[in-house]
């Protein structure tokens, strides 16, 4: 594979001409590297990860824009995925020097070996940022939750209106009976007892499923569903 570049782009190397924007304008750092582990072609992500250009990079040892505890795990996957199963994807976590002494940017390192007939040339190395793989998992999980707790507002809303209209609908019967003289009614009576019995067991309920999805908001366990209520241990 040849190292010579314009552009942060390998001669000869990536085609069509689609594929190669498609690459540049991925979210993640893609770079492929040669049999000596140099980079041949860098995306453009690199400059919003790194801050370095991809025509600086091409032709350079992998290693040297790796910080220094992160060299030996990188240099591993590549050379694992280039004498290892072709089919077979290794992964690294390394640090990557980002420009003018800035910290390290993690990056999450997935790479495949790159054949040309029977034989290994080089890898393809994508790179995923493990901080803003953090911060779109917590996101996600912040959404989740809002969207669980509306979930259980509304089935709360839907318990407790039923019985509370079985309210309502007696309530006027025995005081339209109240203002003609006649006792209440005996059914009527019941059936509030019943819907106050009902109204009380599901506000105890959505307490004890309150209380449990705290804890484990709490603990910083992720919840996939507020609404599925506590879990018991068995014995």
């Amino acid at each position: 594979m040849p190292a010579e570049a314009s552009g942060g782009r390998a001669s000869g190397g990536l085609q069509p001409p689609w594929l190669i924007e498609a690459i540049d304008q991925a979210a993640d750092l893609i770079f492929l590297t040669d049999e000596r582990d140099r980079f041949v072609h860098v995306n453009r992500r690199c400059v919003d990860l790194l801050g370095i250009p991809p025509a600086k990079l091409v032709g350079e040892a992998v290693v040297l824009y790796v910080a220094p505890d992160s060299q030996a795990a990188m240099l591993d996957a590549l050379r694992s995925a280039r004498l290892g199963d072709p089919a077979e994807a290794h992964m690294a976590e390394c640090r990557f020097v980002a420009k003018h002494a800035a910290p390290a940017v993690p990056l999450e390192v997935t790479v495949h070996p790159v054949t040309v007939g029977r034989r290994i040339v080089g890898c393809i190395c994508v790179g995923r940022s493990i901080v803003e793989r953090q911060d779109a998992l917590c996101q996600r999980l912040a959404s989740e939750r809002v969207a669980a707790i509306g979930d259980l507002a509304n089935r709360a809303a839907d318990r407790i209106n039923n019985p509370l209209a079985v309210l309502v609908t007696h309530v006027g019967i025995i005081e339209r009976a109240a203002k003609e003289g006649k006792p209440a009614d005996a059914s009527s009576i019941e059936q509030m007892r019943k819907a106050i019995t009902r109204i009380a067991d599901e506000t105890e309920g959505l307490a004890t499923v309150a209380d449990t999805s705290i804890q484990k908001l709490l603990l910083g366990r992720p919840i996939a569903d507020l609404s599925a209520g506590p879990t018991t241990t068995p014995k």
